[in-house]
């Protein structure tokens, strides 16, 4: 199923505390009948305190969202309805906000993540200025009380891509910088430390064509999408701890999806990653108008979402059910 927030659809992106103003926060089930989830059995109504709250991402179960306004942050669980409102530990001035949500269980003892909803969960809020460290937090809702204050070693000259969720690899929380050439801001739960890494050569990487995913290997990994080629790139890290990165796999995108390889695209982009699906979601334009397919990356298979309001930024939502697994989508409309 798909979230979306609807608003006008060519106003342009406006600043992070007044992102979702105005406009409802709606899943929409990406499942095929009998299996589609009605949209109303998880949205958030207009009026509610969503109105002003940006939409931070999406995982085990959970929905995370940001209002620097408030100064405070919401879990939203859309299954059994449950909201917790968490105060901001320290709001520093022209910082801008990342954070992620996780279960806190561990994945051994048989735990599902996704059916998390009695599980208890922690929150990791990041900061990032340009030329100062960045900063990051955790929150445990075991104990109701946030970490202290962790640092990078070092400047960061990137900013957090607030329009792009970030991703979970092996215990390891991983966001784009902008500003910064393919610079990687990177939170380890284990450790509970930041840094700041490089992401592969700059060439033809940005935060429209990318994304960071879950390597072949169970590493890191980087997609770049092109409208003839998908690149998949992977980290290795040797045993003095010097990061390298290697051009893993190129795909002739017209061999994975249904569309004439001589129509020309006038702009295409990676819009979402599933974690749990190991999939990505991605969009093409051209004269037909938008397309958007779900490529499977361990199969390369892919199938067209039939959904016309898909458009820029997608946050997947997964959960379990007694049938099964539901995936979502949070969309972005800008």
């Amino acid at each position: 199923m798909a979230l979306r927030r609807r608003g006008p659809p060519s106003a342009s992106a406006p600043p992070l505390e007044d992102e979702n103003q105005g406009r409802e926060l709606v899943f929409t089930s990406l499942l095929d009948a009998p299996d589609r989830i009605p949209r109303e059995r998880f949205s958030l109504r207009p009026g509610d305190e969503i109105d002003f709250w940006g939409l931070l991402g999406c995982r085990h179960g959970r929905v995370l969202f940001i209002s620097t306004f408030r100064r405070a942050l919401l879990v939203f669980d859309p299954v059994n309805g449950d909201r917790l409102c968490v105060a901001i530990p320290l709001y520093l001035e022209r910082y801008v906000f990342g954070g992620a949500v996780v279960c806190a269980a561990g994945d051994d003892q048989g735990h599902v993540h996704g059916d998390c909803h009695s599980s208890p969960f922690k929150v990791v809020l990041v900061g990032t200025r340009e030329n100062h460290p960045a900063i990051a937090w955790v929150y445990s809702s075991e104990t109701g009380m946030w970490s202290n204050l962790v640092f990078t070693t070092e400047p960061c000259d990137g900013l957090i891509d607030v329009h792009f969720p970030c991703t979970l690899v092996d215990n390891v929380l991983y966001w784009w910088l902008y500003g910064h050439d393919n610079g990687i801001l990177e939170f380890d739960l284990h450790t509970q430390t930041l840094a700041v890494t490089e992401g592969p050569s700059p060439v033809d990487i940005n935060s429209i064509n990318s994304r960071i995913i879950r390597g072949e290997d169970g590493g890191v990994g980087v997609a770049v999408f092109s409208y003839l080629s998908l690149k998949m790139w992977k980290r290795e890290v040797s045993s003095q701890g010097i990061h390298t990165w290697l051009l893993q796999k190129i795909v002739v995108f017209h061999k994975i999806i249904d569309l004439t390889h001589q129509i020309k695209a006038r702009k295409e982009a990676i819009v979402g990653y599933s974690e749990d699906a190991h999939a990505l979601f991605i969009k093409v334009s051209c004269c037909s108008g938008p397309h958007t397919f779900i490529v499977e990356l361990e199969s390369m298979q892919s199938r067209k979402i039939n959904q016309s309001f898909l458009e820029n930024s997608y946050h997947p939502f997964a959960d379990f059910f007694t049938a099964g697994n539901c995936l979502s989508l949070y969309h972005r409309s800008s």
